[in-house]
């Protein structure tokens, strides 16, 4: 069950069970399992602005034609910056390797949470913004307690606000 949908301030449809693509289970072969769970509930999870949205498989299949944004947006923007460095692409790429940016947000310029999937931090949602999006802070320490805290309201002022 969709913890949020249930929430005013969300927009939701149901999922069509679609399942994530070979090539992103390559890529990212590990999921915390809440998140998994969770991320099988919806096809569309977004605030009533639709300025803030949770990705969906959809999304993560590249399958979804309602959304201009791709689900990798900010990483390809980052790579785009830096065309020609190889080192500091290579950096980029080795960041959002860990991190799959879950939500994705337009509201108060681009910014996201991702949930990362490294060994040492594996389930721990960070944040990050423009123009540096690679120096994303900690917000939670589990996907499960993140969505909690949207739900209680007991996020940071500043996170809250992109819902």
């Amino acid at each position: 069950m969709n913890l949020l949908s249930q929430h005013l301030q969300f927009i939701t449809k149901k999922s069509d069970h679609e399942t994530l693509n070979k090539r992103f289970q390559t890529r990212y072969s590990y999921l915390p399992d809440d998140y998994l769970a969770f991320l099988k509930t919806y096809s569309l999870l977004t605030n009533q602005s639709d300025t803030t949205w949770f990705n969906s498989i959809a999304d993560f299949n590249e399958t979804n034609d309602e959304n201009d944004f791709k689900w990798n947006e900010f990483e390809i923007q980052s790579l785009d910056a830096f065309d020609g460095d190889v080192e500091i692409e290579q950096e980029v790429k080795n960041f959002w390797n860990k991190h799959i940016p879950i939500i994705l947000s337009v509201k108060k310029g681009y910014s996201y949470f991702a949930i990362n999937v490294s060994e040492e931090n594996f389930g721990k949602i960070y944040y990050g913004d423009e123009p540096e999006f690679e120096e994303a802070v900690l917000v939670s320490n589990s996907f499960t307690s993140f969505i909690e805290a949207i739900q209680n309201k007991s996020l940071k002022k500043e996170y809250l606000d992109l819902f």
